[in-house]
C-alpha cells in the first residue's frame, strides 16, 4: 500500500493521533502494490506523519532556541535513532529535477538575483543545497551492497527544470483524476525531463491547484513510483499562500526573503529533497517507528539569527539567508543543522 512521508499540519492534529496518516491516501493504494517486497518496506501503520508545533503562551515552539548557542536539539517525533535496514537503498548521486505545476510565471526556472518572487527564493535554493554546510548531514547516510558502504554525496546536482500550467487538470490526488506522480510521469513520457534513477523531481504547486490533503492533512510528501527499468523518486511542495495559519508557515508575517509563503516552502522543500535521497524507496533509514532523519526535525531549527525586520533566519545558503528545519545525522538521533566544523 502507498504511504507518503508527510510534514503534518496542527489542523487534524488529535484526530491523526488515533489513525496513520497513511491510512488517507488509501485511494491510491492500487497503484503501489510494488511498494511491498520481500517484507522489506514499512507498513503503513508504522510510518506516522509529522506534526507542525503548537504555540505555548502565544510564542511559537520552534523558536524556543532561539538566542542560544547550542546548535542540536532532541529529536521531536518518532522512537529511538534513524537506522539502516540491511537491503535499502539511498541515492549516492543524487541530482534535483523541479516542476512548476499551476499557474506561475512561465520564467519560474529562472532565478533572479536578489528578487522576492517565490520562483527566484525556491530557484536559488534548489541550485545552492547541495554544497552547503545544511545538506553534509545527509552525507553520513548509506547503503551497502555487496558487503560494500556507499556513502551519500555532498553534492545535489540541480539537473533541470520545466513550468507546466496545469496540464493534467488543477486537482490532484483525489479519488478521480492525475497524481502528483501523473504530473512527473507527464514531464517524462513527453521529453521535456529525463528519466533518472538518481533524480528527485520537485512538483512546486500553485494557488491555483488543489492537492487533496494540502493544508489540512500535510505541508509535503515524498513517493516513488515504478517503471519497467527505473524507480521514479518525487515529491510535492505546495504554495501555502491560501491559508498561512494551517500550520505550514512559521513565520506569517515577516521572513528572510520578504516572502513568507516562499520561504516557508524553502524549508518543506529542503524536507522533501533530502529524505527520497537518504531514503528513496522507504526502505532504508527510519526509526523504530517509521519517521525517517528529516520527520524527527520538522519545525526545529536550533540557534536562529532575529533580523532587524523580525524575521528569523538559521543559515546562509548561496547569496540568501534560509529558515530550514534540522536533519538527524545518521545514528545520532539529534537534530542538527549542520555536521561541519567550519
Amino acid at each position: 500500500m502507498k504511504f507518503r512521508s508527510a510534514i503534518i499540519s496542527a489542523a487534524f492534529l488529535s484526530s491523526l493521533l488515533m489513525q496513520p496518516v497513511a491510512s488517507s491516501f488509501a485511494a491510491s493504494g492500487a497503484k503501489a502494490a510494488d511498494h511491498v517486497s520481500d517484507g522489506k518496506v514499512k507498513s503503513p501503520a508504522q510510518h506516522q506523519g509529522v506534526f507542525s508545533p503548537v504555540k505555548k503562551n502565544g510564542t511559537p515552539e520552534y523558536f524556543r532556541v532561539a538566542g542560544k548557542k547550542d546548535s542540536a536539539t532532541s529529536v521531536g517525533d518518532g522512537q529511538g535513532a534513524v537506522t539502516y535496514h540491511e537491503g535499502g537503498t539511498v541515492i549516492t548521486k543524487p541530482r534535483a529535477y523541479v516542476i512548476w505545476y499551476g499557474n506561475w510565471n512561465k520564467r519560474s526556472c529562472d532565478s533572479e538575483d536578489g528578487k522576492k518572487t517565490t520562483s527566484s527564493i525556491l530557484m536559488d535554493l534548489v541550485k545552492n543545497i547541495g554544497g552547503s554546510n545544511w545538506n553534509s548531514i545527509n552525507s553520513t547516510y548509506y547503503q551497502i551492497v555487496n558487503g560494500k558502504k556507499t556513502y551519500v554525496s555532498e553534492e545535489i546536482e540541480f539537473a533541470d527544470c520545466v513550468v507546466d500550467s496545469g496540464s493534467l487538470g488543477l486537482n490532484l490526488d483525489g479519488d478521480m483524476g492525475a497524481t502528483v506522480a501523473d504530473v512527473v510521469d507527464a514531464q517524462l513520457q513527453n521529453g521535456k525531463l529525463k528519466t533518472d534513477s538518481n533524480g528527485v523531481y520537485l512538483v512546486l504547486t500553485a494557488t491555483n491547484v488543489n492537492v487533496n490533503g494540502f493544508l489540512t492533512l500535510f505541508c509535503g510528501y515524498h513517493d516513488y513510483y515504478s517503471t519497467p527499468t527505473v524507480d521514479i523518486k518525487y515529491s510535492l511542495v505546495g504554495d501555502p499562500s491560501l491559508d498561512m495559519l494551517a500550520g505550514c508557515v512559521s513565520q506569517p508575517d515577516v521572513s528572510p526573503n520578504g516572502n513568507p509563503a516562499a520561504d516557508a516552502m524553502a524549508s518543506v522543500l529542503a524536507h522533501e529533497l533530502i529524505e527520497p535521497i537518504s531514503d528513496p524507496l522507504l526502505d532504508a533509514w527510519y526509526d523504530e517507528l517509521g519517521y525517517e532523519n528529516a520527520d524527527k526535525c520538522a519545525f526545529r531549527y536550533g540557534s536562529v539569527t532575529q533580523a532587524a525586520d523580525g524575521s528569523y533566519s538559521n543559515m546562509k545558503i548561496g547569496d540568501r539567508r534560509f529558515l530550514i528545519q534540522q536533519n538527524v545525522a545518521a545514528n545520532t538521533n539529534m537534530c542538527v543543522s549542520t555536521v561541519r566544523r567550519s
